[in-house]
């Protein structure tokens, strides 16, 4: 058993990748190296090859990482919405998802998309990206299929779209209280949109 697949080594790998994570958040992927990684850990540098091939390696593992996390929060939410909850509430429920994303843990949604923009370029990260996709677009066609939505997984993309460009929109710079206004009140905005056409509760 090697240091990586016991209990105390799976730990301090995602210690590692939570590290390699604020790197790319703060200085890109083009950045990002095995030293500034083994500096942000506080271990030697030759330790990390106990947990990863090369740099290839651990961006594949630190995206496979932030999507397992991702995925976990998605289904947490979408278990959270329910037909018979109003338009404000489900959009809250959202928002809270998205701003959550902003700081647990500290520079994942920055290090998000610079892994995304790495997969236009590396197809084996491309299954990890997609498998968001794969967990969100179902649970929120559920909601809109129960609703009355004849058109329940485009309903479902429209709502992911507004979403993605809250992200995008706010990556720039810490989050302020009135942005986290501004987001609650966009999504509130949209799903009221989204489900005025389809209402028959």
């Amino acid at each position: 058993m090697t240091a990586g697949t016991t209990a105390r080594g799976a730990a301090r790998r995602t210690e590692i990748i939570d590290a390699a994570i604020e790197v790319m958040a703060r200085v890109g992927l083009a950045g990002l190296s095995m030293r500034l990684v083994a500096h942000q850990a506080q271990i030697p540098l030759g330790a990390l090859t106990y947990y990863f091939d090369d740099k290839s390696d651990l961006i594949a593992q630190a995206f496979a990482q932030l999507s397992d996390r991702e995925i976990d929060r998605v289904v947490r939410t979408a278990e959270g919405l329910q037909p018979s909850m109003s338009p404000s509430a489900l959009a809250d429920l959202v928002a809270d998802m998205i701003i959550e994303g902003f700081s647990t843990p500290r520079g994942a949604i920055i290090t998000r998309y610079e892994l995304v923009t790495e997969a236009s370029r590396d197809e084996r990260l491309r299954p990890l990206f997609e498998a968001w996709y794969a967990a969100m677009v179902p649970a929120l066609s559920r909601l809109f299929r129960e609703i009355g939505s004849h058109q329940p997984e485009l309903d479902s993309r429209t709502i992911l779209a507004v979403m993605a460009g809250l992200e995008i929109d706010n990556l720039y710079r810490p989050l302020r209280p009135v942005d986290k206004r501004r987001i609650r009140a966009t999504l509130r905005h949209a799903f009221t949109a989204v489900i005025a056409l389809h209402d028959t509760r």
